[in-house]
């Protein structure tokens, strides 16, 4: 299963779409723990539209793996 976490959505369509790394990765924990064994997700830069910056990649895929969830 795989759990898409925001796609190309933004602030806009609510408090519950995760934005940030750290939201990010509470979500992507949430998802593990509710079964998903594939994450999808759409990095955003601080104003909200998508990013593919190799700063913003990094920090977001690697997040998990130093933010206690």
């Amino acid at each position: 299963v795989q759990a898409c976490l925001n796609g190309s959505r933004t602030a806009e369509h609510g408090a519950a779409v995760p934005m940030s790394p750290k939201d990010l990765a509470r979500s992507a924990a949430d998802a593990v723990a509710a079964g998903a064994t594939e994450i999808h997700v759409h990095p955003k830069c601080p104003c909200g539209h998508d990013s593919l910056s190799p700063r913003r990649l990094l920090y977001t895929l690697t997040l998990p793996t130093i933010l206690p969830v």
